[in-house]
């Protein structure tokens, strides 16, 4: 026994010096097993963003190959403000009268319209077209807010009309002007 003792003191010192790493091994085992997890998972997420990054590439260039008819254009118009009056013609051609909206507000005009479109291709898919417009414009001096006018004629023509009144001291806070529908509507003389 007393040889057993000897080695035991002996190899007592050499016990104690790899102690520390012989401890230490159960806990770096899943760690390293965390870490290739951590990497294969990396890895999946940027071979995902960059087919994400493909297919956002590829839908990006079909929406610059759009055709001209789809694009929005901003609404044309031709104002008159001289003369007998004030006359106001916009061009809404793609808007229903329920889609409109003016409203004078003191001496302005706040023109606006909006329409949403959806189009079914026959294979399934539907594409929605949306156009919005807002547009505001000053009454001259010497045309009473209260006798302004809206009417949509057959060609999709808006027109905005006042005659000058001189003797129109009076303002107006707030009010929707009525968009009246008509096939003939006559336009005003000092237009034509």
């Amino acid at each position: 026994m007393l040889c057993f003792r000897v080695f035991q003191s002996s190899l007592s010192p050499l016990m104690d010096f790899y102690w520390p790493v012989c401890s230490l091994w159960p806990e770096v085992q899943p760690l390293l097993c965390q870490q290739y997890l951590l990497q294969r998972n990396m890895l999946e997420i940027k071979s995902s963003l960059e087919l994400m990054e493909k297919h956002q590439q590829h839908i990006f260039e079909e929406m610059d190959h759009v055709p001209a008819s789809v694009v929005i254009q901003p609404v044309s118009y031709t104002l008159e403000k001289e003369r007998e009056g004030f006359a106001l013609a916009l061009e809404t051609k793609d808007f229903s009268p329920e889609e409109l909206s003016v409203k004078q507000v003191g001496r302005k005009l706040r023109v606006s319209g909006k329409t949403e479109k959806k189009q079914d291709d026959g294979e399934g898919s539907y594409s929605y077209r949306c156009q919005e417009f807002r547009q505001e414009f000053d009454l001259p001096d010497g045309v009473n807010p209260e006798t302004v006018t809206c009417s949509l004629d057959h060609d999709g023509k808006l027109h905005i009309e006042a005659p000058k009144n001189p003797s129109s001291a009076e303002e107006v806070a707030e009010r929707v002007v009525p968009i009246n529908c008509s096939l003939d509507v006559k336009m005003p003389q000092f237009l034509s």
